[in-house]
């Protein structure tokens, strides 16, 4: 932990560098209006090392946009509900991404495939680990949220017929993160928010996270409103909760295989902490048909008759399981074997490349 905190500083340092060097040129309208709103909303964008990237990340994709390019839709007509993207500078703050290279994408090759698989519309979420970069430092993660849901936004209204987004969410500070969610919801028009299976080594269904939870469903206009969960990298919280470590037992890429445990213990969490169940105003979308939980779910809903009744009825009805991969047939028959109903499985494509 403390090599990759290193790391990551080495890149802000260097970033702040080319800064100094002299990319402080005035800041075109457009991102002068995304600082002034994120002051109001208490982010200082300025002072963070890594604004300046994120700010030409930002002009570039208006600058695609103006590039005339045809795409052949007309036979389009699926509906991608877990695709990613990559902004030109987030390589520099994740140049890993699930124990693997940071993939490389561009909004051109994007709709190219999308065209070429018959998609018409993508819900574009950031894959693991979002804003969770800087373990411990608010400020930090709660502004890279504010600059990635601004690349996003920019993202969906430079192609307004082709691409939605879920928010990312500056989690386990749930303060920030209910005033980044009002603002993704209701300012850049965000589908949904996007979660990760554990936020800094808290899961979905710890009291840490609560409040959150407990906002969203009762107190954020709009709803019910759709969170995307992608799994992250397991994290494990010590020393009575004031420090966390990497908790992956295994010598493999935490993507190849600890993704899908990943996935089925945050499933798992969020049924015995009854957050599922409690929270009817939030719909759930879960990736890769839901990792391993279909091979375990009796495990834990069967701890009583009581809590089985509503957690098969939360997660066969509130919950949706994506496609998006690689994911196997006996992971789907699995699922069917529970009585997940055939509406609840999802198209969803990942469509990145390894570099």
């Amino acid at each position: 932990m403390l090599l990759k905190t290193a790391s990551r500083l080495l890149c802000l340092l260097a970033l702040a560098g080319e800064a100094i060097a002299g990319v402080h040129s005035k800041p075109s309208a457009q991102i002068a209006k995304i600082i002034k709103q994120a002051k109001k909303d208490g982010i200082d964008l300025e002072a963070l090392p890594f604004a300046q990237a994120a700010f030409r990340s930002i002009e570039e994709i208006y600058e695609a946009a103006n590039i005339q390019t045809r795409y052949d839709f007309r036979n389009a007509s699926r509906i991608d509900v877990h695709a990613h993207a990559v902004p030109s500078f987030y390589y520099d703050l994740v140049p890993l991404t699930g124990g693997s290279p940071t993939p490389e994408w561009s909004v051109q090759d994007h709709l190219q495939f999308m065209a070429d698989n018959n998609i018409t519309r993508g819900i574009i979420s950031m894959s693991t680990p979002g804003a969770t970069v800087f373990y411990g430092n608010e400020a930090y993660s709660v502004g890279l949220a504010r600059l990635l849901n601004e690349w996003l936004a920019e993202l969906k209204r430079s192609y307004p017929n082709r691409f939605d987004f879920y928010a990312v969410m500056p989690l386990p500070y749930n303060t920030a993160a209910l005033k980044e969610a009002q603002y993704a919801l209701s300012s850049l028009d965000a589908l949904g928010l996007g979660l990760l299976t554990n936020h800094e080594g808290y899961y979905l269904g710890s009291a840490a996270l609560a409040p959150f939870f407990e906002a969203l469903n009762n107190t954020i206009p709009g709803g019910p409103h759709v969170c995307i969960v992608h799994p992250t990298e397991p994290l494990m919280r010590v020393g009575n909760g004031s420090s966390v470590i990497v908790a992956n037992p295994t010598t493999y890429p935490t993507g190849f295989v600890e993704f899908y445990f990943e996935t089925a213990r945050a499933l798992m969490d969020l049924v015995l902490s009854q957050t599922l169940i409690k929270y009817t105003n939030v719909r759930w979308s879960i990736a890769h048909v839901g990792g391993a939980f279909p091979a375990i779910e009796d495990r834990f809903v069967k701890k009583s008759a009581a809590l089985e009744k509503l957690a098969k009825q939360a997660l066969n009805s509130r919950v949706w399981y994506d496609s998006a991969g690689p994911t196997y047939f006996a992971q789907v028959k699995g699922l069917l074997g529970y009585g997940v109903p055939s509406s609840q499985l999802v198209f969803g494509s990942v469509r990145l490349q390894s570099r």
